[in-house]
């Protein structure tokens, strides 16, 4: 078979054990955050109905849908994201007690094109808050959000805030009627490509020269959000809005987050299903976002037709690993090697390792046939802490010989010793 054949498909990774503990480690952390904050895990299938996954998608993310029919001619799809098919889920799902709070570590699918940080398949970690309509639960997402990246000691931290009503009402003020999400998808590639080109990006959409730079201006307020009230002013945005960024503000001060938190009017999100209040987290470690999240009000009441608030987020797991680099890596090491070198020891063997793996430690037992130079190389690649001989001068004298690997010193241990 040819030697391309034998790789995983473009923009996809095979989990080998060097990365698949780290993933582990890091799905572990984030996990024990949410259930801290009372939220529950859901998992739904891979493949959704089309219809299902495109209904508020965005144009962009449609194209990226991994598309098949099956043999009975349905049209399904690879979920893109966590949140739609929750969303779904609760859609027939009503007997929750609300506001519901979940979470989630699956696998989607993007047909993207593969680049530094950017796969086809990759995990997301997610939380989704549904049914309550408040700024406290807008904090409480982004604050877990943060907790969750604290918990694995992601460096240099910082969350860019902004609520896509600020757009709204500056689109509404310039009498700019061109559809909304149009503008808001050439904003989001603020910092993908040079200001200049956004304005022409703009103005190809029909948008005036001046009011594509003035957009692309309001695009470019950054500010700690402790400071967000003036320059909202100053674009004259809606007292009520801007009580609602200094309420945000004060609820994120209670948890300890808010001075990594800045108003940057840059961040919109790309998918059409986010309504008001967005954000995005990144660290300085690498260029992309690690994740992202915000306010979806109105994606429930495409399934089920109710009015039903929501806000959530998710997180890459690949980013973050990429950000973390060696400092992850969590591969356990095999503690105890044990070898038999007569076959006629190895019940000997069976009942010393099943008394260690059953208090805990990760135990080998030699299967037969290597010399015991050969499995004592074995035992040092593989990286095991112990090997412990069982010959016929120890199994007589009932005792074992116990060799640390790293210091390379034995001695002798009873095996009453073991066993208690």
């Amino acid at each position: 078979m040819e030697d391309w054949l034998l790789q995983p498909p473009r923009g996809m990774n095979d989990w080998t054990p060097d990365k698949y503990y780290s993933l582990m480690t890091i799905v572990s952390r984030f996990s024990k955050v949410a259930e801290s904050f009372g939220y529950s895990a859901i998992e739904t299938p891979a493949l959704e109905h089309f219809e299902v996954l495109k209904a508020k998608a965005g144009e962009e993310v449609i194209n990226e849908i991994y598309y098949l029919k099956d043999k009975a001619g349905r049209e399904l799809g690879l979920r893109f994201d966590m949140t739609v098919p929750v969303a779904r889920v609760l859609s027939y799902r009503r007997d929750f007690p609300r506001p519901i709070r979940l979470y989630y570590v699956s696998k989607v699918w993007r047909y993207d094109e593969p680049q530094f940080g950017r796969f086809r398949e990759f995990y997301q970690f997610g939380v989704e808050h549904v049914g309550s309509p408040t700024v406290q639960s807008d904090a409480e997402v982004l604050a877990l959000a943060v907790k969750a990246l604290d918990a694995v000691n992601l460096p240099q931290l910082t969350v860019r805030v902004s609520d896509r009503r600020v757009m709204d009402q500056v689109l509404e003020r310039l009498g700019i009627n061109t559809a909304r999400e149009t503008v808001l998808r050439v904003l989001d590639k603020r910092g993908k490509v040079p200001d200049d080109e956004l304005v022409k990006l703009l103005v190809k959409e029909g948008i005036g020269g001046e009011e594509a730079r003035y957009l692309v201006d309001v695009a470019n307020v950054k500010v700690p959000i402790s400071e967000a009230a003036g320059e909202l002013r100053r674009l004259s945005i809606s007292d009520a809005l801007i009580s609602y960024v200094e309420s945000l503000s004060s609820m994120l001060s209670h948890y300890n987050a808010v001075d990594r938190v800045y108003l940057d009017l840059s961040i919109v999100r790309g998918l059409d299903y986010y309504t008001g209040f967005v954000f995005e987290l990144y660290t300085d470690r690498i260029k992309l976002a690690v994740g992202g999240g915000g306010r979806y009000d109105e994606l429930l009441k495409i399934y089920s037709g109710e009015d039903v608030p929501a806000v959530g987020f998710a997180i890459g797991i690949e980013r973050v690993m990429l950000a973390l680099g060696e400092e992850i890596n969590q591969q356990p090491p095999i503690d105890y090697y044990i070898y038999p070198m007569d076959p006629k020891y190895y019940e000997l063997g069976v009942r010393i390792a099943d008394h260690l793996r059953n208090i805990g430690f990760r135990v080998i037992l030699d299967v037969g046939k290597p010399s015991l130079r050969s499995a004592l190389e074995y035992a040092s690649r593989i990286k095991s802490r112990k090997f412990i001989i069982i010959g016929r001068r120890e199994a007589e004298g009932g005792f074992v010989r116990v060799r640390d690997l790293e210091t390379w010193m034995e001695e002798d241990v009873a095996v009453d010793k073991i066993l208690k």
